[in-house]
């Protein structure tokens, strides 16, 4: 019975995806809200176990839902965002492709920066003002600061109270995490610090146009240090020919 379609062309499965999202959206459940139990939809929907069990994968694959251990299923905090929308699994060539995101997050992230200045609430605020001191323990320890320095821009994303610009965070993270990998050895640090402090200070105080400037002085600091270090590859690679 579960192999039935209905006059859309659609599976059970299908359907059935279709009414849990309904289901979700129609209630407006946010990230991290637990949904009904297995048994609960099965009252709600006429369909038998495996469809529902099968239905809950689609949407565990495609980041809907997610399932916790022993706590139930819960709305994912990905929101529905593919791991890899824009294919960077297939391209091959790292440090191209960290530069071509360069470019990207140039594009975006002085603006989202501007709009965070006018936008953050006093808990964003807060959170950036936490994360730029981690991330500076974290530095003058010489740890690696990776993941801080990839949310502190996230953060700057989520705060400009645009949720498109939000939900771009969490494609653009493995591009910052390859930006800064790939800066680590070249990219002083002191510079790093230098301009983490001049964004968040122009988001705290509300100054747009010092907030848009940080930021693009910083993401072309990095550009320039990345295109550096490739000639200097490509040159090494020649002499040694």
């Amino acid at each position: 019975m579960d192999d039935l379609k209905e006059e859309s062309g659609k599976t059970l499965v299908e359907v059935t995806t279709d009414r849990i999202i309904e289901y979700i959206t129609s209630r407006q459940l946010k990230p991290g809200d637990k949904v009904p139990t297995e048994a609960e939809f099965l009252d709600k929907f006429a369909v038998s176990r495996g469809t529902l069990r099968e239905a809950f994968k689609v949407l565990i694959a495609r980041n809907i839902l997610e399932s916790r251990q022993g706590a139930g299923t819960f709305i994912s905090e990905k929101q529905g965002i593919p791991d890899d929308p824009l294919g960077l699994t297939f391209i091959y060539d790292d440090k191209l492709l960290a530069l071509d995101m360069i470019d990207l997050r140039l594009m975006i992230e002085p603006k989202a920066a501007q709009l965070a200045a006018v936008n953050a609430t006093e808990e964003q605020k807060q959170a950036l003002i936490d994360l730029t001191e981690t991330l500076e323990e974290r530095i003058n320890k010489g740890e690696d600061y990776v993941a801080e320095d990839g949310r502190f821009h996230q953060l700057i994303a989520e705060s400009t109270g645009n949720r498109i610009i939000g939900n771009l965070t969490y494609i653009l993270f493995t591009s910052i995490e390859k930006n800064i990998s790939l800066t680590l050895n070249s990219l002083s640090v002191s510079n790093t610090l230098y301009y983490h402090r001049r964004i968040l200070r122009a988001i705290l105080d509300g100054e747009i146009f010092d907030a848009y400037n940080a930021m693009t002085n910083h993401l072309s600091l990095i550009r320039e240090y990345m295109i550096r270090a490739n000639d200097e590859a490509q040159a090494d690679e020649k002499e040694q020919e």
